[in-house]
This record gives C-alpha cells, sequence and structure tokens, in this order.
C-alpha cells in the first residue's frame, strides 16, 4: 500500500479556432504501438508512443488539434461541437470545453473529456470518425487500459466511470472532487482529489475504492514565509519511472496567517508531495523568502501554479508545468532544482509531455493556442527549441476576454504588474474561476473565497458585506494580498479586461445529478414563505442583494425595517465571529461603513461546487447550513428530514 509521507516540496523564493481540416492521421509506426498503462496519467497533452503525433486539447474552441512533431505543424482538427460564439450578452461559453486526453493501448483511438458536454469522445485515428457517450457532470481526467477500457473522472458527480465499447459499464463514488487520473504499477487506479485531502485508490475491476491517500497540511513554521498550509488544487499525480514514488502537484495555502502580516508571499506555497509503496521514505523540500533567517530550502526559484508533471524514461527529471508563473520547473531525481525554464514563449501552459527519446518536451499553451517545445539535453539541462507551435487556425474567443483570462491566470510579474516575484495571480485562490475552499483571515474578520462562475452579473453588490461593487475593485486585492502594483486609473482596460473575463467567460459548472422528484419538492419548499429561502434568495442569481440600490451605490446607508430606498440591504443571519477572530466593523472600499455581523446575501447560482458554506465556511456542507441558520430568516424547524433532503437536492442542482 502507498503511503503519502510528504507534506510538498513547497516552492517559495530562497536564493538569488475554426474547424480545420478533418483528415485520416497517418499511424504511428506498428512496433510503438503497445504502451503499459502503469505510468500513464491524464493530461491535457498527448504523445503517440514514437513521438510522432501529438494531440492537444482547446478547451476554449471545442476541438482537439494534430501536430506533427517532425514538421511542426497543425495536420489535423477534430471539432467536437460547432467552433465557439459569443452570445447576444458577451457572454462565451464552450459547449464542450474539452479537458483531457488518452490514446487507447494500440494507439488507434483517442479520447476526450468533456467538461461541459459531460461527454466521452472517441476519434478513431485512421478515419476521423468520432462517437461519443454521456459519461457524468463535468468529467475531467481520462486514461485507458490494454483492454480497451477508459476510466474518467467526474468532478461535480464525485465518481470515476468506466466505459467500455462506448458505454459506462460501472462507477466508483468518492468522497471528494476526483480530478486527475494515474495507474500505478500493481494495476490499480488513482485518482486525485482536486480539493483534498489527497487520492482515491481504486480497483479498476471491481469499481471499488480501496484507500484514501491523505496529503497532509503542513502546520504554521516559525515564519509565515515558511512553506506551509492547506492542500489545495491537486491538479496531477504521475509516477516516477523505475522507483515506487507518486508526485503529486498542488498548493498550499496559508490560511493561518491574518492581514495585515497576510501578504503574497505568505498566502500560497506551490508544491510537489511524494508518496512511496515502502511507507518509509519522507522528504519536505522548500524554498523560502529570501530574508527569513536560517532558510532551509532547495528550489531556488519561485513558480506559483504547478499544473502538471512529466518524468524523463528513467524518471531522472521530473518537468512541472506552472500555469500561473508561465514557466516549467525542471527536478532532479534527488528532489532539487535543476534549472527553470522562464519565460515560456506563450501564455497558461496546463499540460507537458515528453518524446519517447527524451529529446524534447511539448507544453500545451492554452491562452495564446500554441505549443511551446523544449529541448531536453543529455546533460539534463531544458531549454525553449524555437517558436511556438500553432494549434488554431483561428480564435474564436474574443480577443478582450482572452486577455482578461492571461490575466486572470497569470503571475508573471515580469510582464504585468499582478504580483511580485511571480507569487499569486487570481486564480490562486479562485482555482478554476470558482472557490479553493479555505477562509482567510482577512481584515474584516474570516472570509470563505467565493466563486467568480457565473460572472457577478446580477448578483448585486460584492464581498460578504457590500463592500465593493464591481469587479474592477479588486485591484484592491491585487494591490494588498497579491503583491502588485496596479494603478487603476492608468490600467483601467487591464481591469476592464479581467471584469470581462470575469463576468462573460467563466461559466457555471454544470449541476450533478439529481433525483427530479427530490428537485421539485425541493423547489416547492424554497420558494414557500414559510420556510424563507427565497425571501433573500431570489431573483435570476438566488440573492436580494441591490434589491433597494439598484444602481449599487456603495454610500447609501443601510437598509432599515421596514427598508426605505434606496439602502444597501445586509442581514443579520446569526453567524457572526465574536471569538479569537471576530468579525469587526470596517469601511468600504469607498471609505463608507460597514456593521461587523451584517451580510450580504450569496447568489446560490452553483451553490453546489463551492463549499464550504456562510461567510466564514463554518458550514461543511449545504445541510449544515440549513442547520446553522434554523430559524433566523424563516422557519424550517417543522420540516422532516425527508424535506431537509429535498431541499438541499433542489439546492444541488441550481
Amino acid at each position: 500500500m502507498f503511503q503519502v509521507r510528504a507534506a510538498g516540496l513547497a516552492i517559495v523564493a530562497a536564493l538569488a479556432a475554426c474547424k480545420g481540416p478533418l483528415i485520416a492521421i497517418p499511424e504511428p509506426d506498428a512496433a510503438a504501438t503497445t504502451s503499459s498503462p502503469s505510468l500513464a496519467h491524464s493530461s491535457s497533452i498527448a504523445l503517440s508512443a514514437d513521438g510522432t503525433r501529438l494531440y492537444v486539447v482547446n478547451a476554449d474552441a471545442d476541438s482537439i488539434s494534430a501536430i506533427d512533431t517532425n514538421e511542426r505543424t497543425l495536420i489535423a482538427t477534430f471539432q467536437l461541437a460547432p467552433p465557439p460564439a459569443a452570445g447576444s450578452d458577451g457572454s462565451y461559453t464552450p459547449s464542450v470545453m474539452p479537458r483531457a486526453l488518452a490514446l487507447s493501448s494500440d494507439g488507434g483511438t483517442l479520447y476526450a473529456t468533456g467538461e461541459r458536454s459531460g461527454m466521452l469522445y472517441a476519434i478513431d485515428l485512421a478515419s476521423s470518425t468520432q462517437t461519443s457517450v454521456a459519461v457524468c457532470s463535468e468529467p475531467i481526467g481520462v486514461v485507458t487500459d490494454a483492454a480497451g477500457n477508459a476510466y474518467v473522472a467526474c468532478s461535480q458527480d464525485r465518481l470515476v466511470a468506466k466505459v467500455t465499447a462506448m458505454q459506462v459499464t460501472a462507477t466508483a463514488s468518492i468522497a471528494g472532487e476526483p480530478w486527475a487520473l494515474a495507474w500505478l504499477p500493481d494495476g490499480t487506479l488513482l485518482a486525485t482529489l482536486f480539493l483534498g485531502p489527497g487520492a482515491a485508490q481504486l480497483d479498476p475491476n471491481a469499481m471499488a475504492v480501496l484507500a484514501t491517500w491523505t496529503i497532509p497540511d503542513t502546520p504554521p513554521r516559525a515564519d509565515p514565509r515558511l512553506a506551509h498550509g492547506q492542500v489545495r488544487g491537486i491538479y496531477d499525480a504521475a509516477m516516477r519511472p523505475t522507483t515506487d514514488e507518486v508526485w503529486f502537484t498542488h498548493a498550499m495555502l496559508g490560511t493561518d496567517t491574518a492581514q495585515p502580516t497576510l501578504d503574497f508571499e505568505r498566502t500560497a506555497f506551490p508544491s510537489i508531495s511524494i508518496a512511496t509503496g515502502s511507507g518509509a521514505y519522507s522528504v519536505t523540500l522548500s524554498t523560502d523568502a529570501q530574508d527569513v533567517p536560517g532558510i532551509d530550502g532547495s528550489f531556488g526559484d519561485v513558480v506559483s501554479g504547478p499544473h502538471a508533471i512529466a518524468f524523463t524514461s528513467e524518471g531522472s527529471l521530473a518537468l512541472m508545468v506552472d500555469t500561473n508563473s508561465e514557466d516549467v520547473l525542471v527536478v532532479g531525481g534527488d528532489h532539487t532544482e535543476r534549472s527553470l525554464v522562464r519565460p515560456l514563449p506563450g501564455h497558461m501552459p496546463e499540460g507537458i509531455a515528453i518524446s519517447p527519446d527524451d529529446t524534447h518536451a511539448y507544453v500545451d499553451e492554452r491562452n495564446t493556442g500554441d505549443i511551446a517545445v523544449l529541448d531536453i539535453g543529455s546533460d539534463g539541462s531544458v531549454t525553449v527549441d524555437g517558436a511556438p507551435i500553432p494549434r488554431l487556425t483561428a480564435d474564436p474567443m474574443p480577443a478582450e476576454l482572452r486577455l482578461g483570462q492571461q490575466l486572470f491566470y497569470s503571475a508573471n510579474s515580469d510582464k504585468y504588474p499582478i504580483t511580485t516575484n511571480h507569487w499569486i495571480a487570481c486564480a490562486t485562490c479562485h482555482m478554476e474561476g470558482r472557490s479553493d475552499a479555505v477562509t482567510w483571515k482577512f481584515a474584516q474578520g474570516p472570509r470563505d473565497t467565493p466563486t467568480n462562475a457565473g460572472g457577478m452579473t446580477n448578483t448585486g453588490f460584492l464581498f460578504r458585506t457590500a463592500d465593493r461593487n464591481q469587479v474592477q475593485d479588486y485591484w484592491h486585492t491585487v494591490n494588498v494580498e497579491q503583491g502588485g502594483n496596479f494603478d487603476p486609473a492608468e490600467q483601467a482596460p487591464l481591469l476592464d479586461a479581467i471584469a470581462a473575463y470575469v463576468n462573460l467567460a467563466i461559466p457555471l459548472p454544470v449541476p450533478p445529478a439529481t433525483d427530479p422528484m427530490m428537485v421539485a419538492r425541493g423547489e416547492e419548499l424554497f420558494d414557500d414563505p414559510t420556510v424563507g429561502c427565497s425571501g433573500c434568495h431570489n431573483g435570476p442569481r438566488f440573492t436580494d442583494s441591490g434589491m433597494y440600490d439598484p444602481t449599487l451605490d456603495l454610500t447609501q446607508p443601510m437598509c432599515g425595517s421596514p427598508p426605505a430606498a434606496p439602502c444597501v440591504l445586509l442581514h443579520d443571519v446569526g453567524t457572526c465571529n465574536t471569538g479569537a477572530y471576530p468579525d469587526v466593523m470596517h469601511d468600504d472600499v469607498d471609505n463608507d461603513p460597514r456593521a461587523a455581523c451584517m451580510f450580504d446575501t450569496p447568489s446560490l447560482s452553483g451553490v453546489w461546487s463551492t463549499p464550504p458554506y456562510l461567510h466564514d465556511g463554518t458550514a461543511a456542507t449545504l445541510m449544515d447550513v440549513l442547520e446553522q441558520t434554523r430559524g433566523t430568516m424563516g422557519d424550517i424547524t417543522g420540516l422532516s428530514a425527508a424535506d431537509e433532503a429535498a431541499l438541499v437536492e433542489y439546492l444541488r442542482s441550481l
């Protein structure tokens, strides 16, 4: 049995598409088509066994590109749906959003997951024909086995599905949100749990969970700039060849640090955690802020947003793709940094594949729609090799949204003043544009990270106590917590691009599978005025925020009882913190006063994907929310257990 022993190799500072040709793709050499699943793991990019064909998902264009690696040219585009287009309101939501790829063991079939469509797609590479099957809500990772089965990580349904002959034949429920998949040498399957605690190990034949691996949080150390925190964003896991090590990429979030001390180098620590078969191995290597006495780090560069990892064939080098700092960290078999490939020629890298002969690596650069090529020298050096390979004949995403996406995911302080020394991006906390599922100690009091999914349009005021009224106001967050240097006047176009991306191009999550009869009963209860839910959670986004102040004028007084418009409507729902780290009176972004314990009504759109709940994250589940607010705004005291379950089922469907 494998056990996670290391809290992480935390990396912090120490030392100085339009449709293309649909053509048959020549099959790779027959002698090189048989691949063992023992080291395979899910990725946004895949190589044929002979290294001559490269496939990559275009999540924002609903397509897959095929690249000839010898000629470094786009040779085919598999369009999974018509290219997306902005709606009449400017919103941009791909209908498929492919996220991961896997080749069949014979190399003849390419599988892809569609996060938005809920489908698994199979492409016969000899004929370019496509088939698909509905799998689950928001499938992400996919791997295959030698018997022709595909396995899919279903993030919103919290299960792993087995697909045989393009039919779902079995599922295994997971206690968490599965993301990446990886084979272990003993033939079992590993599914990372995106928001922790680690991973689930499955028997792929019985489709049963054998064990849950826990990557332990690292407790605070002598200085908050020493790597520590809660494990979140477990994007990838991969076996290191010729060893019994499994490497996980993730972040650690230092939620113990309170403002005003909380800043860019005390917030998030990108990490690699290692699990071993013997259970005897243990390592925690980190680099720390340069002026911390007694630094003990082994890595000399700051990176952020570790997203994917790949090993050379003998396991001597690991190449980790860092989405936010936009680079590739090269780590040796001795678990120390060898080099850093920065800058990459494009933006928002999300996946990596290494050629079978270990001479090249290919990096999926999602935002710029290209593939960066890296040369791997015989001496272990890794450098950018020429211009990136274009993979889109045209980009369907509007230019302002593309810029906003780049800024939202970027911690590239060399290009934009959005952070200091490549530490923090908006997406560091708003993972996948949603939430990191932790509570931060802000000056106003403890605050759970809200989701950005669905945008802020029609949600009224922003922040838990109506402290802001537009996404552009978040330049304060950029400059304080992220260590950025934004001037809201001079850099208004950049703020506008971020706001456009957040409001128009981060779609609401696809709800998990629900029971229609329970949902209908739950909706009746939700709308019942005696229960009280819809009294505050109403309108298109299930919130009364801004009801009496539609212009969202922050200077208006707080509403009384009854409200006299214009006024800012806040509620006391009995969730105020008065203990060791209390909610306190404070000013909004324009220095207007806000009470300590009066809160803005949050939107319920996509609420299932945003645990924990309440402003301070003290409700772990939706049922806990009902219990903690019982009797404060309505009367759910008389509801039966079945009615409460139906109410929760309705909330899951939103």
